[in-house]
């Protein structure tokens, strides 16, 4: 069972990743009506790609002593969760057209 403090702290991250998600970034980066499917133009291996390069940066910045100048470790965290959730809602959407996971080739 988990406890209180951890599961606050698992909700209050989980509200943070979605006020970054469906409100600055996606103001930033949609703001002329580009779909999210433009951004990851090889479906689930454009989000894998991007949760990896997260994963990498983490295990960066705690295995040295250095302090991050411009992106936090939470911040790191917060994309990590982020493109893990895109990356399903992709692959989903993908699925409910009948298109593999890959946008470049339609199943025959």
């Amino acid at each position: 069972m988990m406890n209180s403090e951890t599961e606050w702290r698992i909700k209050k991250f989980e509200k943070e990743c979605n006020d970054v998600l469906f409100g600055k970034k996606d103001h930033d980066y949609n703001a002329s009506g580009i779909d999210i499917l433009d951004y990851y133009p090889y479906g689930v291996w454009s989000a894998l790609t991007e949760i990896n390069r997260k994963v990498l940066r983490l295990m960066s910045l705690y295995g040295s002593d250095i302090e991050p100048e411009n992106e936090s470790v939470d911040d790191t965290w917060h994309d990590l969760l982020n493109y893990t959730k895109i990356g399903y809602g992709i692959v989903k959407t993908l699925e409910g057209k009948n298109m593999p996971k890959h946008r470049g080739k339609k199943k025959k």
